[in-house]
């Protein structure tokens, strides 16, 4: 089988490769929520916070237009999500990056990943984001272990999750705050 994949990238054929999805927005949502209402709030970022949120991420913003998932039980607010597609080398992957109400990152999972399957972050190494919080330690070889043979993929992540965490602080929680009884609750 090798043979006959090197055959054809030598005669220019397409090598085939796996593009995968692993959950759906509603399946991932679920999971991270269970017995939660979840709700879609869009922002339209101003330039003001757009900058602010690239200044506290150290991530550029790919679009002003923002959409967060609060979910909560009852009136408590039981985290956010975020999902971001980004290319990771020059395929999409797609990410959805939970951020707890004390601004600490729950869960991240993989949706959707196009890159060769050697390249996607596993699970284990996944999990070393529970917990953190956006400071300077959050990034590759520094508090987070590197991801052998696939660093392109872990700073897909990394900077996926640093921008879940500076709209959660950024944007987010001031949208709360300002949120009239009952409205967003």
């Amino acid at each position: 089988m090798v043979a006959l994949l090197a055959l054809a990238a030598l005669a220019g054929d397409p090598v085939p490769c796996a593009a995968v999805t692993y959950l759906t927005q509603p399946q991932a949502l679920a999971e991270a929520f269970p017995r939660a209402r979840v709700e879609r709030r869009t922002f339209a970022l101003t330039a003001a916070q757009a900058r602010a949120v690239e200044r506290r991420a150290r991530v550029q913003l790919p679009s002003r237009l923002i959409t967060a998932y609060p979910a909560w039980r009852g009136d408590t607010l039981a985290g956010t999500a975020f999902f971001e597609s980004r290319t990771i080398r020059t395929m999409p992957g797609v990410f959805m990056v939970v951020v707890a109400p004390d601004t600490t990152i729950t869960r991240i999972e993989v949706l959707a990943f196009h890159e060769p399957p050697d390249y996607r972050p596993t699970a284990r190494w996944l999990n070393v984001f529970a917990r953190r919080r956006l400071d300077d330690r959050l990034w590759p070889a520094r508090d987070l272990p590197t991801l052998a043979g696939a660093t392109l993929s872990a700073r897909s992540v990394t900077e996926s999750a640093r921008l879940a965490l500076a709209l959660y602080e950024t944007v987010l929680v001031p949208a709360l705050a300002g949120a009239a009884p009952g409205e967003g609750r």
